[in-house]
């Protein structure tokens, strides 16, 4: 496996003339999938999973948060998975458009069920306790790269292999993570602009090292 240093510097010299256009999809995804989902929407998500099954519409200002909210649920496994392509395409100097966030949708079903037992996974552990829960999250954190590389594969397909191809290298990915925390902080202390220049610059690091992963 190469350095993280290594993965930074790819990441960074494939972005060179492709900023715009990766913060345009940064931009999107996140008004797609979390700009309409305030407090209300948190708030109130949970009586979609009422035990008895029953939707209890109650203020005009919690029902819209509720709806933004489903909306958000439903359609982050398609973003994810439209973003994962993006940045493969990037990192491979292969043609990246916006159109390639919006791919994940010509396998709703797939790209849905696949967050959908990503997030179930990763709760049951953090259930367990909070180190349990990061490392199922590592372990899965190649599902999206490995689904779109092929789309063939089941959610639970996908998932399995993430975990097969992280066994060994959860600690180096971990650690590629947390170089990112300074980034993180000078994000939030400039009012999130800084998240603009982190996203892009993290998912395409991260995409290396996928590539660099399957390679080896």
């Amino acid at each position: 496996m190469k350095e993280n240093y290594e993965y930074k510097l790819s990441a960074k010299e494939d972005l060179v003339d492709k900023w715009g256009l990766a913060i345009a999809v940064t931009i999107i995804a996140w008004l797609i999938t979390s700009a309409f989902t305030g407090n209300a929407g948190r708030e109130t998500f949970n009586v979609f999973w009422k035990s008895d099954g029953i939707f209890s519409i109650g203020s005009r200002t919690n029902s819209f948060g509720s709806l933004f909210s489903l909306i958000s649920f439903l359609v982050t496994g398609p973003i994810n998975l439209g973003l994962a392509v993006f940045f493969i395409h990037i990192t491979r100097k292969e043609t990246a458009e916006i159109n390639d966030m919006f791919s994940g949708f010509q396998i709703f079903l797939a790209a849905f069920l696949t967050n959908f037992f990503i997030v179930l996974f990763t709760v049951l552990w953090s259930l367990l306790f909070l180190i349990p829960g990061i490392i199922a999250s590592i372990s899965y954190s190649m599902t999206y790269y490995i689904l779109q590389d092929q789309p063939e594969l089941s959610p639970l397909e996908a998932i399995a292999q993430s975990k097969a191809l992280m066994r060994g290298h959860k600690m180096d990915f971990f650690i590629l993570a947390i170089s990112f925390v300074g980034w993180f902080l000078l994000s939030l202390i400039t009012f999130g602009l800084g998240f603009l220049y982190l996203l892009p610059y993290y998912n395409a690091t991260k995409a290396h090292f996928y590539n660099d992963l399957i390679s080896n």
